[in-house]
């Protein structure tokens, strides 16, 4: 049978975003679900919260930015309070069946409130996962933004 295809991140594991890079850039991508399903992706982001109305999207390509689908994310609980005071947010972005093996998906976050619009694009170089075969379908290495370390 043909390999399962499967996405995995071709950026490194920042681990969870610190208080410094959070007031810096006011949204940061927290963490993607582990592996990244071949349907979709699933992540939470965190964003400096502010009073006033708010939206979090999550701006993705797989046609290296000819066209894009902004995605809005939803805002989760509260946590336990913490410096900075920050918001989460989930969101799940869709994957084409059309996908096929060496493709990629692109992403950047986008927060927008009274005080301005905000992007964490892992610095310029947006997000990316890469569509790749894997024998039998296993699940993907673990390098995952912000993802715990295996047990």
């Amino acid at each position: 049978p043909p390999p399962a295809l499967r996405l995995v991140p071709d950026f490194p594991d920042g681990g969870e975003p610190s208080a410094e890079r959070l007031r810096r850039q006011r949204v940061c991508l927290e963490r993607l679900g582990r592996p990244p399903a071949p349907t979709d992706v699933r992540g939470t982001v965190r964003v400096l919260g502010c009073p006033g109305p708010k939206e979090v999207t999550v701006r993705y390509t797989f046609n290296e930015w000819l066209s894009f689908v902004d995605v809005p994310a939803v805002p989760l609980p509260p946590a336990a309070a913490g410096d900075p005071p920050a918001e989460r947010y989930s969101f799940t972005l869709c994957v084409p069946p059309s996908l096929r093996e060496g493709s990629a998906l692109h992403f950047a976050v986008r927060y927008r409130s009274p005080q301005g619009e905000y992007w964490d694009n892992n610095g310029g170089r947006n997000y990316t996962l890469r569509c790749c075969g894997c024998p039998g379908g296993g699940p993907a290495p673990p390098s995952a933004a912000g993802s715990p370390p295996p047990p």
